[in-house]
């Protein structure tokens, strides 16, 4: 064999990159002169790839390195890849010769001159074996291989093992990886365009930007990443458990960290019940973390103290000591190449944690998994007002700091954030404010235009105002929004982030007066968001991103990104005297301002949906403009420093707060969704006196002056858990026995549906847009989705769904998703045939109903009206990754109609009208994965519908008593011919509330009408 030479520049950047993971710069010791492993070596190295020739099946093999992967004893792994498999259908590995006993696990099993049955080979079986060995042993049918050889020189010792038809192609590799033959190496642009290459660096290259954007806070995309990473994992290794579970608790997390807590949960059990099998224990201890940081988010602190104070495994403690050892005795630990990549910082912004690879040397991962953890007791300590936060502080920062540099940049910034924190409220607050600065300048120099710098400015707007600096607060706090509403991925702020800003600018807007502050609280309002909403809207945009107007949007992120850069630059020479030098920089950026300006305005243009998505706000000016007589806007959140909102009326615009935070709002919503349901019995006895406080809550400052102007309709603009709760079954005034209803008749019963007609809004921004796009002509007539078959529970459905979520690259457990979900076998009520008979119906249901001819049917642009009945879903991570319809399963496709698959459907209907959405909501009880349709599915489902082109969603948060809901439905299409929407079903619910038997609200209050719904259905006809 001959060298093949390769291209030069290719070349040099592989050489690059094997050089910066062996030669770390006080990271590990290598003697001088030496190749691989510190053994002398004529090759100088190990090859990234060979060209192995012909398999004895006559395809054309190739061995990879593995840079992602370093062995116990400084060993190295190739995949081999033969014709057009992403599957690696062998594996070569190589040690040091004084380090050959690694090889014993490999080969395990393995023998020469019988099978695996134990059976003596006839004469042709010997001949293919020889010089090899058969491998009997399970992961032989696990990992396809069964064919074994070895060879040593120069040093070095190899293995190779894999199918039988590699025999001839494992000689050539070993032999060449050791020195025995001539190496054909391959260059980069053929090491590219392997199949098997390719799904290996698509699994890499997401979970490093899973990391980037975990480490910058922007979780939703960093979900989106690691999901994906999985779906690789599943469909195309399947050998590595580790790495799978690895990943798994990293996606979890970031669900955790959205409020998508189910789904979390789920994948954190599930990796539980793996652990015994997979023999790891610091995965163990990362679970441990992982779930604390789960249960902090839910607000179970006593449950995560628990948990954050459980004793490490031996493994990890034992890590530690030894890293503690070297480090004492001068000596650094090595660690796998890509991991020096990130410690080095070869590519600066990529900072993952560390610890969260799994293939990092122990001793560091160790270190950092114990500084995690103190830091979380630090911050369930604090939360719950225990001593010890400052103890467990100190422990923290003095594990990351043992670690390599760069190891955990982000976990040091936390650290040192919630030091100044608890500074600030022993009253130290200038103590505070200094220590916060100097930790954003060190975190602001690494990334300057990211999710954690918008956090480190938010705390310090906090100490700023604490200490009497109210200008430099809202500096501060002003600099932090704009990083929350322009970082790619993030979709905003989360209310009880936002709520002290709010405070300070509501105080200084008063009634409104104040023009200036009254703007800035309200484009400060609009940057609040819900995680689960901000995760919707992530996906959303990101399927947006990759339409029509893909080239536009991608100049759109170039150029933030350039902005990003430029302005990084400008920061980190900020100190320079060369003042010509500065003046250039600022001049840079300045031009980069304006190409990103100018790219935003071709966005814009090219794809308004996607802007819609990502610009959420509107002005003062265009709420006062777009509001008409009779109208108000009013747009609140319930934050952990009390509620805000503001409303627009009468062509004005008035600021408010109220005493409602967060998890007060929290409970009284639960308390009254679980009123609103129906036992064996009867209804259960509505909470009335709850049902007053939160509307004293959220509209009590403004309800009287909206009345006194007039206002009949208000279209509600809420955030967070008060999104599940329909406005129109608040109570204005207690009844006189203060809310007991002993009689249980609530005909009499002060409801705000009384007061005004409602329309919801997703966001200021959606609703000003909405009113200004021109109707699109839809001379089509009602089309009925639904119900679907219901998916089964048997062996051969379960098995069919398997085999399609596997072509889907999704987990094969995916299969069994909807196994035992009783409540999804039961039939679905239809859409009654008398309902919208005016209408030209046509009704879509049973086998025909599948997602798949939804997407693929060219009159549905032509509808006037979409009705499906049928369930909704929020996800589970893996298999239901966004909010979706259930739809039946066709020939093709996942019986799933998910919301990023909604924005492609380019619909122009008046109505879509989503019936039977939550038959079965986890948090009262039922089993079953359809979720509370609350705020996040508000912004999921129904935003894409809106922004696919729907005029109006008409939503239902539970589904009532049939007879209920077939009158309210009768009656509302019946009206809607010649009343405007809200008007239509404002008076279809009060037919029913002035009933006695049917003014429960149980009956009436679940639907709630979104987007532009003042124009009657038949405007067009």
């Amino acid at each position: 064999m001959i060298t093949r030479p390769r291209d030069a520049s290719k070349r040099t950047r592989l050489t690059v990159l094997l050089v910066a993971g062996l030669a770390l710069a006080g990271c590990e010791s290598l003697s001088e002169g030496v190749g691989f492993g510190g053994v002398a070596s004529t090759s100088g190295g190990l090859p990234e790839a060979l060209d192995l020739g012909q398999s004895a099946d006559a395809e054309q093999c190739r061995a990879t390195r593995r840079i992602d992967l370093q062995l116990d004893g400084l060993g190295a792994q190739y995949d081999v890849f033969c014709g057009s498999w992403r599957r690696p259908a062998g594996t070569i590995q190589v040690y040091p010769d004084q380090s050959v006993a690694q090889l014993d696990g490999f080969l395990a099993g393995c023998v020469r001159g019988s099978d695996v049955a134990g059976r003596v080979l006839n004469e042709d079986e010997l001949q293919l074996a020889s010089g090899g060995l058969t491998c009997p042993g399970s992961s032989s049918a696990d990992l396809f291989r069964d064919i074994a050889v070895q060879d040593a020189g120069n040093g070095l010792v190899s293995a190779g093992r894999g199918l039988p038809a590699l025999l001839p192609v494992m000689r050539r590799g070993v032999a060449a990886i050791v020195g025995n033959a001539a190496p054909v190496e391959l260059s980069a642009s053929e090491v590219e365009g392997l199949p098997g290459v390719v799904a290996l660096q698509d699994q890499e290259v997401l979970r490093r930007r899973g990391h980037k954007r975990n480490a910058s806070f922007r979780f939703a995309l960093a979900a989106e990443d690691f999901a994906r990473a999985v779906s690789i994992q599943d469909g195309l290794f399947g050998g590595d458990p580790v790495r799978r579970a690895d990943i798994a608790l990293d996606l979890a997390l970031n669900l955790s960290s959205q409020g998508r807590f189910a789904e979390a949960e789920t994948l954190l059990d599930d990796t539980e019940a793996l652990l015994p099998t997979l023999g790891t224990a610091w995965l163990s201890d990362k679970l441990n973390n992982y779930r604390a940081v789960h249960l902090l988010n839910k607000g179970s602190l006593r449950e995560a103290q628990e948990l954050a104070q459980s004793p490490f495994s031996s493994e990890t403690t034992g890590a530690v000591s030894t890293f503690e050892t070297v480090q004492r005795g001068g000596r650094l630990t090595t660690i796998s190449p890509r991991a020096a990549e990130f410690v080095n910082q070869r590519r600066g912004e990529e900072v993952p944690p560390l610890y969260s690879d799994s293939d990092l040397k122990p001793g560091i991962r160790a270190t950092i998994l114990k500084g995690h953890r103190a830091y979380i007791l630090a911050s369930i300590l604090d939360l719950r007002g225990r001593e010890g936060a400052t103890d467990a502080l100190a422990e923290a920062d003095v594990r990351v700091a043992a670690a390599p540099p760069g190891s955990a940049p982000w976990l040091r910034a936390l650290i040192g954030e919630k030091q100044a924190l608890i500074a600030l409220k022993a009253g130290r607050s200038s103590a505070a404010v200094s220590q916060l600065q100097s930790i954003l300048a060190d975190w602001r120099a690494r990334e300057p235009r990211s999710l954690l710098t918008a956090q480190l400015l938010s705390s310090l707007g906090r100490a700023q105002a604490a200490a009497g600096r109210e200008d430099a607060a809202l500096a501060s706090y002003r600099e932090a929004f704009g990083l929350y509403a322009s970082v790619e991925g993030s979709f905003g702020v989360s209310p009880d982030r936002a709520g002290e800003y709010l405070d300070l600018l509501v105080k200084r807007a008063g009634d409104g007066s104040d023009q200036a502050a009254t703007l800035e609280f309200i484009n400060a309002f609009e940057d609040v968001v819900e995680p689960r909403a901000a995760a919707a809207m992530a996906q959303a945009a990101a399927r947006l991103a990759t339409d029509t107007a893909a080239t536009e949007i991608r100049e759109l992120q170039d150029a933030g990104r350039a902005l990003a850069g430029a302005q990084k630059r400008l920061q980190e020479e900020a100190g320079t005297a060369d003042a010509q030098r500065l003046s250039e920089l600022r001049e840079a950026a300045d031009a980069i301002e304006q190409t990103l300006l100018a790219a935003e305005d071709a966005a814009r243009r090219a794809q308004p949906q996607y802007m819609q998505l990502v610009n959420k706000g509107a002005s003062a000016d265009d709420l006062v403009e777009t509001v008409q007589p009779g109208e108000a806007f009013v747009a609140f959140s319930a934050t952990g420093s009390g509620g805000f909102g503001y409303a627009v009326f009468n062509g004005q615009v008035r600021p408010f707060k109220t005493d409602l935070t967060s998890s007060e709002a929290a409970k009284l919503v639960r308390r009254l969704r679980l009123t609103l349901r129906s036992r064996r019995g009867g209804t259960v006895p509505y909470a009335v006196a709850q049902a007053h406080e939160l509307f004293e809550g959220v509209f009590g400052p403004v309800h009287d002056e909206m009345k006194g102007a007039g206002v009949e309709t208000l279209i509600f603009s809420p955030r967070g858990s008060l999104g599940s709760m329909p406005p129109a079954a608040l109570v204005t005034e207690l009844p006189a026995d203060g809310g007991s209803m002993r009689d249980r008749d609530y005909s009499q019963i002060a409801f705000l549906a009384r007061d005004y007609a409602f329309i919801s809004a997703p966001s200021a921004g959606s609703f000003v847009a909405t009113r200004r796009t021109e109707r699109k002509a839809a001379p089509g007539g009602l089309t009925v989705f639904g119900p679907p078959t219901p998916p089964r529970s048997t062996d051969p459905w379960i098995n069919r769904y398997s085999q399609r979520m596997v072509a889907a690259g999704r987990p094969a457990r995916c299969g069994r998703v909807f196994a035992g979900q009783e409540n999804l076998q039961a039939p679905l009520t239809p859409l009654a045939a008398g309902v919208a008979s005016s209408f030209r119906r046509k009704t879509v249901d049973g086998s025909a109903f599948t997602d798949q001819a939804i997407l693929n049917d060219p009159s549905i642009g032509d509808q006037q009206v979409l009705v499906f009945v049928t369930h909704g879903f929020f996800g589970d991570g893996f298999c239901i990754t966004e909010p979706s319809l259930l739809t039946s399963l066709g020939s093709e496709g996942d019986a799933l109609l998910s919301a990023t698959e909604i924005l492609d459907m380019q619909i122009s209907a008046d109505l879509v009208f989503l019936a039977a959405c939550d038959t079965a909501r986890t948090g009262e009880g039922a089993q079953g994965l359809a979720a509370l349709f609350d705020g996040a599915q508000l912004d999921g489902l129904v935003r894409s519908f809106i922004y696919a082109g729907a005029r109006a969603v008409l939503a239902t948060h539970w589904v009532a008593d049939d007879k209920a809901a077939d009158a309210i439905t009768r009656q509302f299409f019946s009206e809607a011919r010649g009343a405007p929407m809200h008007e239509a079903l404002r008076n279809a619910q009060a037919s029913l509330m002035q009933r006695s038997d049917t003014a429960h609200p149980y009956f009436w209050a679940p639907y709630v009408v979104i987007g532009d719904a003042t124009h009657a259905l038949d405007a067009r006809s």
